[in-house]
């Protein structure tokens, strides 16, 4: 390794070479570039050592458990097998250090009188006479309804929205895959009552944004994660479940749970409940869409009650 000694110069090559191998490392990259930037602060030089790469790990990570550092851990050891070539004595943190990095954290389940809540808060949102308030209100609105992933919501344009069908269409998402979603009427009648006030001010072509700024442009996800941040405080809800505070993108994990409770409720097959639920929400397998039962107190409850009357009878409920 010649020229650039710095530590970021070495994330630099490694992720070019990565990438130029196929692999994205969208995420990974950017926590590796923290960790360079944290080693170069440090004036570090030479092999990497255990306790650099865990002391990285660990820096910064409260009330959130230790997943967070055991998942930064996991993303540098790769790093660290490619940085030995040139470095012989660099250290490698054992597999499992820190704990496991791929747990799933509960979500926080919202109650209906939360979303309830959530809606009306938009209201506060300036100015009062403009298009903002309403924009917020319909976006969360048909995330919590129909349990999309907040990029999939503000990637719709006109043109994906049927209301004359009672659907949306989710093109390209997280896993290359598209899908057309039904929607109830309640959920048509919101996104009218929206389109009807943005037409007036927006474009109505079918490519433009359909949640769009007061310049017409798509609403970037991180102003929106800031509006939502900035509304929570006034709502006093106290966080259930392993995430300090609420998220929006626990309304996702809200649409599911509910779902999959109202089918139970209703004595539907829930093995073949989920095949349907995979698809509305997009997952690439279908194991992803089975944490639901096992990561919710309230279905584990269901399920804890069906073993046991399964190893009393042998018959499931």
């Amino acid at each position: 390794m010649s020229g650039d000694k710095s530590v970021m110069a070495a994330v630099r090559r490694y992720l070019a070479e990565r990438r130029a191998l196929g692999y994205a490392l969208a995420s990974p990259g950017t926590e590796l570039m923290r960790f360079a930037r944290y080693a170069d602060a440090r004036n570090h030089s030479g092999p990497l050592t255990e306790d650099l790469i865990v002391g990285w790990a660990r820096e910064h990570v409260q009330r959130t458990t230790e997943v967070t550092a055991a998942r930064r851990l996991e993303i540098v050891r790769p790093f660290a097998a490619y940085y030995r070539q040139f470095e012989p004595t660099t250290e490698i943190p054992p597999g499992g250090a820190l704990g496991r990095g791929h747990r799933r954290l509960v979500p926080h389940i919202y109650t209906d009188e939360e979303v309830v809540q959530l809606l009306q808060a938009t209201c506060r949102l300036t100015p009062r006479n403009g298009l903002r308030a309403l924009t917020y209100r319909t976006l969360f609105g048909l995330i919590a309804a129909a349990g999309l992933r907040l990029s999939e919501a503000l990637n719709l344009t006109n043109g994906d929205v049927d209301l004359a069908a009672g659907s949306i269409t989710v093109r390209q998402t997280k896993f290359r895959k598209s899908r057309c979603l039904p929607l109830h009427s309640s959920v048509v009648q919101a996104l009218s009552r929206y389109r009807q006030s943005r037409d007036q001010c927006l474009d109505t072509c079918a490519d433009a944004p359909f949640f769009a700024s007061r310049s017409g442009a798509t609403l970037p996800k991180g102003t929106v994660d800031n509006v939502f941040r900035r509304l929570r405080p006034h709502l006093g809800w106290r966080a259930r479940g392993d995430y300090p505070l609420p998220r929006l993108h626990d309304l996702r994990h809200t649409f599911a749970v509910r779902r999959l409770q109202r089918w139970r409720e209703e004595g539907q097959s829930i093995d073949q409940a989920m095949f349907w639920l995979c698809t509305y929400l997009g997952h690439a397998k279908i194991s992803d869409t089975y944490w639901y039962v096992t990561g919710i107190p309230e279905l584990m409850d269901a399920i804890g009650a069906r073993f046991e009357q399964f190893t009393a009878t042998g018959e499931a409920s």
